[in-house]
């Protein structure tokens, strides 16, 4: 074969392919691809996610009321102990002695109460029998006033003594006290969760200002709680009572249930970790209703508290909604899109309508919905939408090009694909 008749052989192919693929090219449908669902019925849980840490219902921080070395150090952590247990003992000696010089005083000051109270009866005797003989005239007024003065004297000085005995009482009872709080007992039945001091060591007490030394804490985990920060935009969904599952990551193959004990109100400073806060969360207290045995305090859980549950409502993927503002061409039900009553920034807000995109051939038309509670993965529909309709539910890239009558081209192929 020549060598033209090659070449003119070659160009008819590239022409017939080139053909071939422009025909192919001119029969693709035209439009945006997406993908559909149907609106169906679904059972929904609404639920509250947050993180936090376990610790005891009741537990006790104790602090020293005196100060002084510790010379007796009688637990360890860990240790169970019962009410009325001593703990630990504070140096004595100093106390003691101030005990022993009190009540030595005390005596003193009662002894000579004794002999004030014995003088001013002697003196009350002695003041009636010259009243008697001054009546009869056999005593001259001088001498009666002698006696009324001495009596007068005497009384003066026995409630000066009781006022004395009174205060050294008062004293010494201080004392004592002060020596009952160099010994420091368990306030009740727990475990020793924290020990912060060794034998040795010498303890401050604590004023308005500064804290004293935390000597131990003793909690009681036959009750716990998860204590966690949830965000303020789930704090409005939460109830007293509501039930919760509990996911310790020290025990992750089994959640634990519980319900809802107290919720703050007040945004709280630093999180359970010890850290700074760095959002406006809220501090929410979960009681476990039960937990496993050696459970600790500290421990990290992530708890789902469910704030509502509603069986056979219309729902869609999350993901189907999109806002449209209300001046958008083809937004039935649209609010008024200029409100000069309000700020630009809180009006444009307002004028956001949320709704789906719904499949009507091969176009779609934004349609205005009511949203009820939201699941994980689902939201309630309200209103707007019905049972069996074709609704547009993604990718993301292409729910945020759509508009009111844009040409589409279903492919769920793409369904198991990643968003883009």
């Amino acid at each position: 074969m020549k060598r033209s008749t090659k070449i003119a052989i070659g160009v008819v192919a590239v022409v017939v392919v080139l053909g071939a693929v422009m025909v192919a090219k001119g029969k693709k449908p035209k439009g945006v691809a997406v993908r559909t669902a149907k609106v169906e019925r679904k059972d929904l849980v609404s639920l509250v996610t947050a993180n936090g840490t376990i610790e005891a219902k009741t537990k006790v921080d104790l602090s020293a009321n005196v100060m002084g070395q510790i010379t007796a150090l009688n637990v360890e952590e860990g240790d169970v102990v019962h009410k009325g247990d001593l703990l630990l003992v504070i140096d004595q000696a100093r106390y003691k002695a101030a005990v022993n010089s009190g009540r030595s005083s005390l005596q003193g000051l009662e002894a000579e109460l004794a002999r004030s109270r014995e003088a001013t009866a002697q003196a009350k005797r002695d003041f009636e029998r010259a009243a008697t003989q001054f009546h009869d005239g056999i005593l001259p007024e001088a001498d009666y006033e002698a006696s009324k003065s001495a009596l007068e004297q005497a009384q003066h000085s026995a409630r000066r003594a009781s006022d004395q005995v009174a205060q050294a009482r008062a004293d010494l009872a201080a004392t004592e006290d002060a020596l009952a709080k160099t010994e420091i007992r368990a306030p009740m039945d727990g475990i020793v969760t924290r020990r912060n001091i060794e034998n040795g060591e010498v303890v401050v007490t604590g004023t308005m200002n500064n804290p004293g030394t935390v000597l131990m804490t003793i909690s009681d985990m036959s009750t716990v709680q998860a204590v966690l920060e949830v965000d303020q935009t789930d704090v409005p969904l939460l109830r007293l009572g509501q039930k919760a599952s509990v996911l310790l990551d020290a025990f992750p193959d089994h959640p634990f249930p519980g319900e809802v004990a107290e919720i703050g109100s007040s945004p709280i400073n630093t999180s359970t970790l010890g850290t700074q806060a760095t959002g406006t969360d809220y501090e929410v207290k979960v009681t476990l209703l039960s937990h496993p045995p050696g459970i600790r305090p500290g421990l990290t859980v992530t708890a789902d508290v469910t704030t509502a549950t509603e069986k056979g409502v219309l729902a869609v993927p999350i993901g189907a909604l999109v806002l449209r503002g209300a001046e958008a061409k083809g937004t039935p039900g649209a609010p008024n899109a200029t409100d000069p009553g309000q700020p630009e920034a809180v009006s444009s807000r307002a004028r956001d309508v949320e709704g789906i995109y719904v499949v009507k051939g091969s176009k779609v038309e934004f349609r205005p919905v009511t949203t009820g509670i939201k699941g994980e993965m689902d939201v309630e529909v309200k209103s707007g939408l019905e049972e069996g309709e074709e609704i547009v539910v993604g990718p993301f890239k292409a729910l945020r090009e759509l508009a009111p009558g844009t040409q589409i081209v279903v492919d769920n192929a793409q369904h198991a694909g990643p968003e883009t």
